[in-house]
Order: C-alpha cells, then sequence, then structure tokens
C-alpha cells in the first residue's frame, strides 16, 4: 500500500537517484583544495615587482605558491599577505653537511614555511647515494625538530639504474618516511620515463607535494641530459601536453598529496597566461 510515507521515501529516494545520477555524469573534481604555483615560473616578474606580481597570481584563482628564495623574508611575507596568499613550502640549497644545514632551516624558519624542499639532480653511484641518504636522515631529524618537514624533488638522474636501483629507490628505503619525503615533480618522472603510480604504490604517504607539469606531445627527449637550449620547449601548460593527469589525480590520494604546485621552466608565451591556462584546467578537471 503506497503509504505517504512510502510515497515520501520514493520520490526522496529517486530524487537522490537523480542527482548521483548528475555528479556521476559530470564527475567529482579531481583536486578540490587549494592550487598551488611554483614562482619559479614567473621568476623574472618576480624579481622586478614582487607585491605585483603575487596579486596578479592570486587573481588568477591561485591560493598557495612554493617559492624559491631571494626577496628577503620580511619583505616576501608581507607581499604575501597583501595578496591573500600562503607558502607552505620553499625549495632551498642542497645540503652538503649538517651545519650548512642548520643554515638552511634557520632561513626556512624565516619564511614560516613547513616544507623545505631540496634537490639537484646529481650523477652518482649506489654508494654516493647511501652517503647522501645517511646525510638526509640526519637533516630531516633536525627539520622535524625545528616544526619543518624535509622533502626532496627529483629530476631524471635520480632515476637513472646506478647497480640495479637507482638514487630515488636508494631515497626512499634508506630514509627514515617520518624524515624524508618527496615532492615528485610529474614531468621529470615522465620525461625520465617514470610511471609516477609505481612509486605511490610502493610508497605510499610518502609525497605530500607534487609540481604539476606538462609535456608536450612529440618532443623528443633524452631521459640522461636536459632539454637542449636551442630545441623544441618541452614544457607545456597542464592540460596541453601527453600527460594523462585524470589517471594520476584519481591516486594521489595514496600518494598522501597535500599540495600540488603549477610550474612550467619556459614558457612559449607570456607566464602569467600559461599560469591561468594551466590553473582553469585543473580547476575543471574531474573524475568518472
Amino acid at each position: 500500500m503506497m503509504t505517504r510515507r512510502n510515497l515520501l521515501k520514493t520520490l526522496g529516494g529517486s530524487a537522490a537517484l537523480a542527482a548521483n545520477s548528475r555528479l556521476w555524469a559530470a564527475g567529482h573534481l579531481a583536486w578540490d583544495k587549494p592550487i598551488g604555483l611554483e614562482t619559479y615560473t614567473v621568476r623574472e616578474l618576480l624579481k622586478k615587482d614582487p607585491a605585483g606580481v603575487l596579486k596578479q597570481v592570486a587573481a588568477v584563482g591561485y591560493k598557495e605558491v612554493e617559492f624559491n628564495p631571494g626577496i628577503e623574508p620580511g619583505l616576501f611575507k608581507s607581499c604575501l599577505r597583501d595578496a591573500g596568499l600562503t607558502a607552505p613550502s620553499g625549495y632551498f640549497d642542497e645540503p652538503d653537511s649538517v651545519d650548512a644545514w642548520k643554515k638552511t632551516l634557520d632561513l626556512a624558519k624565516s619564511y614560516g614555511v613547513h616544507y623545505v624542499v631540496v634537490g639537484d639532480n646529481p650523477r652518482l653511484d649506489a654508494d654516493g647515494w647511501k652517503r647522501r641518504a645517511d646525510l638526509y636522515n640526519q637533516c630531516g631529524k633536525l627539520a622535524a625538530d625545528a616544526g619543518m618537514q624535509l622533502c626532496y624533488h627529483a629530476h631524471y638522474n635520480e632515476y637513472a639504474q646506478v647497480n640495479g636501483t637507482s638514487g630515488y629507490d636508494i631515497m626512499l628505503t634508506h630514509c627514515d618516511a617520518k624524515l624524508l619525503n618527496m615532492e615528485m615533480d610529474v614531468f621529470w618522472a615522465t620525461y625520465a620515463g617514470v610511471d609516477p603510480l609505481h612509486y605511490w604504490r610502493l610508497h605510499p604517504g610518502r609525497f605530500p607535494l607534487l609540481h604539476i607539469k606538462d609535456l608536450y606531445k612529440g618532443v623528443a627527449v633524452n631521459p640522461h641530459e636536459d632539454p637542449p637550449e636551442k630545441g623544441p620547449n618541452p614544457f607545456a601548460p597542464v592540460g596541453q601536453g601527453k600527460i594523462d593527469w585524470a589517471r594520476l589525480f584519481a591516486h594521489v590520494g595514496e600518494a598522501g598529496t597535500k599540495h600540488i604546485f603549477v610550474e612550467q621552466d619556459f614558457c612559449n608565451m607570456p607566464p602569467l597566461e600559461a599560469i591561468k591556462i594551466s590553473f582553469d584546467y585543473l580547476k575543471n578537471l574531474r573524475l568518472g
């Protein structure tokens, strides 16, 4: 018997099913957290007018930045505040000793970042990588004691095979998971012939930061050398290259990603135009 209560339940269920169907058809957002920008993308503009450029970055829709130190900390933080931006991470000099690292941490603290990122794309043998991993454990402990997190940003040499393994694998296996996390640059991993999902599945939760940048289709790359200066620019705005972003964003939870930063080393158009293309793509990217 169709009572009023049963009728309402039926109608309510139908409405929910219709809503769910619309949601499934549209898909859900691939990334529903703030979208960040690596300021290296606008480095030349930033030198000339940090306050104005950060406001333009914010006007695009970016909420966070990762930066390379160069602007005095007090001025930089003031410019961030005025633009309504935050900087959860910064990209600092590679440590060559514990003493040098202590100075880097003092600098990072003056900027107020949580993630202290390093990375220099070295060519090392397996023993060299193990020595570096030992140093990172010490540096990571000092960072943790100071309330910060050490992260490593790889380019392509880190993925090269050395004695049946790679520098990247050595860092991930020889370093304490709490003391060294990774900022994976999806472009450079792709450039090196590596599938990011391979590492996200092997080491879930170790990738709190991602650099999001695309690789133009049809541009030949050598995974052992920098892109030639006079050759075609391989760096594309996000969504205009060969990387399957929907496939990757479906697994960022597994990776443990908390922040993403659009980056484009070189642009075939004004950088502020390129970062808007990337932002608009990511803002509208849906899964399902």
